[in-house]
């Protein structure tokens, strides 16, 4: 299996002014004391993956934090002058991403891309069996689950993952530790959801310096002895018309998440089990061209998405005193690219990033997701669909009311 290092480059943001001491020792002592009280009992109370290390940029080192620099509007002369500018995977389902600096690439994506998914079990007949008319895919087989999807549930945009994997050179890294042996871990942490009037003080002033989060781990990557060992069960979860059979995780999961999100039903979450990845056909290259069919875990159609940011610029500044900074990340890309004019890319069909070529297979047709605001979670209540409806609809195969905003994209190589 073939992999390409997809890499961006970022600089450091400027030092923040301080402020006077005097302010902070005549007012902010006890505080300042509680605080650095509650980072001690925070960092006990989560710790680190053992043997493992982090993966991603954080904000301060982002390769977008200058995303909205005029110098992106128009894009650039020449194609020498063509960057890939951001990375970006999505470990859980529509849940926020994870920015890399560097990425593997394999057949079905950027890899960690998309390999959980949050689900809920589906409603059952009076007699307790599941409903196969609202639960059976095109093959016939039946699945008690279905996939979250932040399309109806923007709060999913606030639940935050770090990837973590093995790493030999930590120095707490031992072959027999549990986090190596699952090969890394997910931690995923989202708002509790509970009343801060049930809180000790002590709770409270955590609540008020550090932000009241819930966190939890999953297994990265578990092998199947693993999985055994754990009693995993093997079920069927759909995906839209689809249901591959996955690894069920959601004894991990804990009942404030379920809350958070206003699930109704059980809440589940699932890993993409092995060898049950989804073949995609529609505007795919087929195998006999490719010499492989094209495949993804549970991202929606394709591999990959790619983003010109000089297209994002162009659609935010139609719409600017609706919705001031329309950032590329409600898009959510896996390859942000600057340098080319607004919309040039609709008529690429092939691209090479490095030293290998990419298929661009479709337009990207665009749901009402794009109005999710990723950093509150705030629906704007027509854009930018509204303004991508006026003048994006531009694709047979979408429809005529189908708006399109970005490029689906397969690797050329396996």
């Amino acid at each position: 299996m073939a992999l390409l290092k997809l890499e961006t480059f970022s600089s450091t943001l400027p030092a923040s002014v301080p402020v006077p001491t005097v302010i902070i020792l005549a007012i902010c002592i006890l505080p300042t004391i509680i605080y650095l009280k509650l980072i001690n009992f925070t960092s006990k109370n989560s710790p680190k993956p053992q043997g493992c290390r982090k993966l991603g940029l954080d904000q301060t080192n982002s390769n977008l934090k200058d995303e909205y620099a005029k110098k992106y509007v128009k894009g650039g002369p020449s194609s020498d002058q063509w960057r890939v500018k951001s990375l970006w995977i999505y470990p859980l389902k529509s849940c926020k991403g994870v920015e890399l600096h560097q990425a593997d690439v394999i057949p079905t994506g950027l890899e960690y891309d998309r390999i959980f998914s949050l689900a809920q079990l589906r409603p059952t007949s009076a007699t307790g069996q599941v409903t196969s008319a609202t639960t059976s895919s095109e093959d016939g087989n039946i699945a008690k689950w279905a996939f979250l999807t932040q399309r109806n549930m923007p709060l999913m945009t606030l639940i935050k993952t770090e990837i973590w994997i093995p790493d030999p050179t930590s120095l707490t890294y031992t072959p027999d530790l549990k986090d190596v042996q699952s090969g890394g871990v997910l931690i995923v942490k989202f708002p509790n959801p509970d009343s801060s009037s049930n809180m000790t003080i002590f709770e409270r002033w955590k609540s008020l310096l550090l932000g009241q989060e819930i966190t939890f781990s999953i297994p990265l990557n578990p092998t199947e002895e693993f999985i055994r060992r754990n009693q995993y069960p093997i079920e069927r979860m759909r995906i839209w018309k689809e249901s591959p059979m996955a690894i069920n995780m959601s004894q991990h999961v804990p009942e404030q998440l379920r809350r958070f999100l206003g699930v109704k039903n059980e809440l589940g979450l699932f890993r993409v089990g092995s060898g049950e990845e989804r073949e995609v056909f529609r505007c795919a290259p087929r195998k006999e061209h490719l010499g492989y069919q094209p495949l993804v875990g549970f991202a929606d159609a394709y591999p990959i998405h790619i983003q010109n940011l000089a297209t994002v610029r162009d659609l935010g500044q139609r719409i600017e005193q609706e919705l001031p900074h329309l950032s590329v990340l409600r898009f959510r890309p896996n390859i942000i690219i600057t340098g080319p004019k607004p919309y040039e890319e609709d008529h690429w069909t092939l691209i090479r990033i490095g030293n290998q070529v990419y298929h661009l297979a479709c337009r990207t047709a665009r749901c009402l997701l794009p109005n999710v605001n990723p950093d509150t979670a705030a629906k704007h209540p027509v854009q930018p669909d509204r303004a991508m409806r006026s003048f994006r609809c531009i694709d047979e195969g979408a429809g005529p009311k189908l708006a399109c905003l970005g490029m689906q994209v397969v690797p050329g190589f396996q």
